[in-house]
C-alpha cells in the first residue's frame, strides 16, 4: 500500500469545532445513535426531526434492537465498512475535543472526571494517529 499523502489545514476554533460536532454527528449516526443534535439542534423543530431519523434506525443497524447502538469502535457491526467508518470517525472527533478541552483546562477549572481530559480510545480501525494542537 503507498504512503498517503499528509495534509495540514489551518481553522478557527470556530471552526475547527464546527468541523468535529459533523463528525460527531456522522459517528453516532452510523453508530445507531440517530439523531444527529449537533446538526438539528439549530432547526425549528429539531425534537420532532430527532423522532423521525429515530425510525430509520434499523436500516443504518439491521439486528440490533430498537434503541441500541453500537459501541465507539463498531465492535459487532457485521458491516466491515461501515465498522471502520465508526471506528475512525471516533477518533478524529474525540481527539479534537481531547486537545480542546487540554487546551481551555489550561485556564479553566475542570472536574477531574471530565471525559476529554483523559487519552483518546483507539483499537486497529481507529486509522492514522493525527495532529491537533493551537499554533496561536
Amino acid at each position: 500500500m503507498a504512503k498517503e499523502k499528509i495534509w495540514r489545514i489551518e481553522l478557527t476554533e470556530h471552526q475547527l469545532m464546527l468541523m468535529a460536532r459533523c463528525v460527531e454527528d456522522c459517528h453516532r449516526f452510523m453508530s445507531g445513535q440517530m439523531e444527529m443534535k449537533n446538526s438539528t439542534r439549530i432547526l425549528e423543530h429539531p425534537r420532532e426531526l430527532w423522532h423521525e431519523l429515530n425510525e430509520l434506525q434499523p436500516l443504518v443497524t439491521p439486528g440490533i434492537s430498537k434503541g441500541a447502538s453500537y459501541d465507539w469502535a463498531g465492535n459487532h457491526c457485521p458491516n466491515r465498512e461501515q465498522k471502520e467508518f465508526i471506528a475512525e470517525t471516533y477518533y478524529l472527533y474525540r481527539r479534537i475535543y481531547e486537545e480542546t478541552t487540554k487546551e481551555r483546562a489550561k485556564t479553566e477549572n475542570f472536574p477531574l472526571g471530565n471525559v476529554y481530559l483523559g487519552e483518546t480510545l483507539r483499537c486497529k480501525d481507529s486509522g492514522e494517529p493525527i495532529k491537533v494542537e493551537r499554533i496561536e
